[in-house]
């Protein structure tokens, strides 16, 4: 006998393995993607040039390179580099030489015989003389001796110009000394001659060298280094009424306020932290959870609550600096402690709460209060038997909350009264939601997901539930036979750490199938006529095993839990209804009996709470049917009812251990014990008594009904 066996998990094939392995790379890469992309268009998306309407701060610390600052420190360490310049060594002669054609061309044109107009034409068409008609006539017109001393003045004027070093864009500022570098003596048309011819052989006597001066600027660009900004959390990018500049809305991409570009960095370090977390989950599934994993509806519920909260969070949290606090992130381990076990919502909020703080720009402030929000919350509404211990698991969560966000605020030095004061009753809110969110969707989830639930059973086990009051009236002796194995199973579970709350249910219900049939049932037998009298032994067990099928019957035609089911279908096990197998025995003395028709279908119970009803239903109807109702004699009577059902290896399929059994005997022997106590009797006014004497004796009686007996069945 497996008395210490684990529950018969359903097989781990490799269909379900690479079932958990796909499902946790999609849980993966839909985790990198939330993380990675802003899913909704940017509330502050501006464009430069536009005003603000609002303030803005940052949700979270950032420090990164600007790129925007660091161009422009470049640009401008670009045009602080001056152009690098060679000089031209041939200039000055070879303007020199210029002005000598120039002058030998205008005195050609001085003794050509032609008219006066007909020089100023061809004057005009020397390469390399610009001069007005005044200069033009001066210079045809003026002797020769003035003119020989004008060609001089030229010569002497252009150069002293070009032996300056000057560039090309610095060509007009010479121009404009000429008038000043003229002989003052000449008169004032003669010295515009000068200026005029001279000013129009002046070229630059250094020249840009490209390549020296890109290399210098180039080099100027090298020797700055990346601009980094720190924008602090809660600092403020824009007030309502600024000009957005292009560094404004770099620090709302950073701080993930505008619609950034994808960080391929940051990519591949979401993809990194999201298989790290998933892995580990899927591990604890795998190791610790033999019945979730394998079964695709409940593998599906765990991955896609993780993601679906995330989810919720990236929509609404990022820019939203209060939203971190209202954000009902106890919801998800509240709902998987509800649905499915306290220890994988533990595993949850471990994975859930590193990436919203994720989400919230690194906020190691929201990663931990939504961790310990998550172990209040799971807590509190662990194996919860009334509606009010949600409503304090939630007030539990908001008071948690709202101390490690005041721890935080109180180690960064940041303590401002009206925000404590305001964040103090958003915590309050979150723990409402949380709580709102988990009674909402428990049901639902329990419902679409084959679970059952803590609310589901609490309701089951209100006395105006439709079934539970059609047992009372159509089987009363039954009904008041399943509430005392409800107070026996209940006290068991409590000691072996089973449901106490799913044992106490699952007894009301666990004998519904006789409201189909109550008369084939002793304890519902007021009038003292028993209809197995008229019947063979044969038809008799089937009527009497008929129950358990019936129960299933209505159990599928009411919802209830498959749990409840479960337990429906597995508390009489494969036993045999013994009464009537050896009243067959003793009728057909010389034919043989086949023991299989007076057993029940089974299946023997898989369950810790299967087999404690199995236990529970057993001894309450063995003591029940004894005389005595000693201490001493409803122990033995349990000790041989356990033992009977252990030798009969019914409990082989369930991890009940032999330290469980004893106490389980010893819950059962509390029970009933208070259940048989002895009473004193109230003394009849009789002769006796009116002389002063007590007529009083030690009875024992009980506080339930008849014996609840099955006819043969224990």
């Amino acid at each position: 006998m497996a008395l210490n066996a684990q529950p018969t998990p359903q097989r781990r094939t490799w269909p379900a393995l690479v079932q958990l392995v796909l499902l946790s790379a999609l849980l993966t890469a839909a985790i990198a993607l939330v993380l990675t992309y802003q899913l909704l268009p940017s509330r502050y998306h501006f464009n430069e040039g536009d005003v603000a309407n609002l303030n803005i701060k940052s949700p979270r610390k950032v420090t990164y390179v600007s790129q925007i600052a660091t161009k422009a420190e470049r640009e401008r360490a670009a045009a602080a580099v001056p152009e690098q310049t060679q000089f031209d060594a041939g200039a000055f002669q070879q303007q020199l030489n210029k002005a000598d054609d120039v002058l030998r061309q205008i005195g050609d044109l001085r003794r050509d015989s032609a008219s006066l107009d007909e020089k100023q034409k061809r004057l005009a068409l020397i390469p390399g003389l610009t001069i007005s008609s005044t200069s033009a006539h001066e210079a045809l017109t003026m002797d020769d001796v003035t003119w020989m001393g004008l060609t001089a003045e030229v010569k002497r004027v252009l150069g002293l110009v070009m032996n300056e070093r000057f560039t090309d864009k610095q060509v007009p500022d010479q121009v404009k000394r000429l008038s000043n570098l003229v002989d003052q003596g000449l008169t004032p048309e003669r010295r515009a001659l000068v200026s005029e011819i001279a000013g129009g052989l002046v070229r630059r006597t250094v020249y840009v060298d490209e390549e020296a001066t890109t290399a210098a600027r180039e080099a100027a660009v090298a020797a700055v280094e990346p601009i980094r900004v720190t924008v602090e959390q809660g600092e403020i990018i824009l007030r309502d009424g600024d000009v957005v500049k292009q560094l404004d809305i770099e620090k709302l991409e950073q701080v993930g306020l505008a619609n950034p570009s994808v960080n391929w960095n940051d990519a591949l370090g979401n993809v990194l932290l999201a298989a790290v977390l998933v892995t580990g989950l899927a591990s604890f599934l795998y190791l610790f959870q033999p019945t979730t994993w394998p079964n695709l509806r409940r593998l599906t519920l765990v991955y896609g609550a993780i993601l679906a909260a995330l989810l919720a969070a990236k929509l609404t949290i990022p820019g939203r600096e209060m939203f971190a606090y209202v954000f009902p992130v106890a919801a998800l381990p509240m709902l998987l402690t509800t649905l499915l076990d306290v220890q994988l919502a533990i595993v949850a909020i471990g994975v859930l709460a590193p990436l919203l703080g994720i989400v919230a720009g690194g906020s190691l402030e929201l990663a931990t209060a939504s961790f310990i929000a998550g172990l209040i919350g799971l807590l509190g509404i662990w194996r919860m038997e009334r509606q009010s211990t949600a409503f304090l698991a939630g007030l539990g969560v908001g008071a948690v909350t709202f101390l490690a966000v005041t721890a935080f605020k109180l180690t960064s030095q940041d303590v401002d009264l009206a925000e404590l004061a305001m964040i103090g009753f958003i915590c309050l809110v979150n723990g409402a939601l949380s709580t709102a969110l988990t009674l909402g969707m428990a049901s639902v989830l329990g419902h679409i997901f084959g679970i059952t639930t803590t609310p589901g059973l609490l309701e089951l086990a209100h006395p105006s539930q439709p079934l539970f009051r059609r047992l009372l009236t159509e089987a009363p002796g039954t009904y008041h036979h399943s509430v005392i194995v409800a107070n026996l199973a209940e006290r068991a579970a409590q000691t072996v750490d089973a449901d106490p709350l799913l044992a106490r249910v699952a007894a009301y219900y666990h004998d519904i199938g006789k409201v189909a049939r109550p008369y084939c049932f002793v304890e519902n037998q007021v009038d003292g006529q028993n209809i197995h009298d008229r019947l063979n032994p044969h038809m008799s067990a089937k009527l009497v095993a008929a129950h358990v099928k019936d129960g299933l019957q209505l159990a599928k035609q009411h919802s209830l839990p498959s749990k409840v089911r479960d337990v429906i279908e597995q508390h009489h096990g494969t036993r045999l209804v013994k009464y009537f197998y050896h009243q067959a025995c003793r009728d057909n003395c010389e034919k043989h009996v086949i023991e299989e028709d007076f057993r029940y279908s089974g299946p023997r119970p898989q369950t810790k709470e299967a087999a404690i009803m199995m236990l529970a239903d057993s001894v309450e109807a063995g003591v029940r049917s004894e005389e005595d109702h000693s201490a001493e004699h409803i122990a033995r009577t349990i000790n041989r009812i356990v033992n009977e059902i252990v030798v009969e290896g019914q409990l082989d399929e369930c991890d009940l251990s032999l330290r469980d059994l004893q106490k389980i005997r010893e819950a059962f022997a509390n029970v009933l014990q208070g259940i048989f106590h002895p009473r004193v009797k109230y003394p009849e006014e009789t002769a006796d008594a009116a002389a002063g004497e007590p007529a009083a004796r030690t009875v024992p009686t009980t506080s339930g009904s008849p014996a609840s007996q099955e006819t043969g069945a224990s």
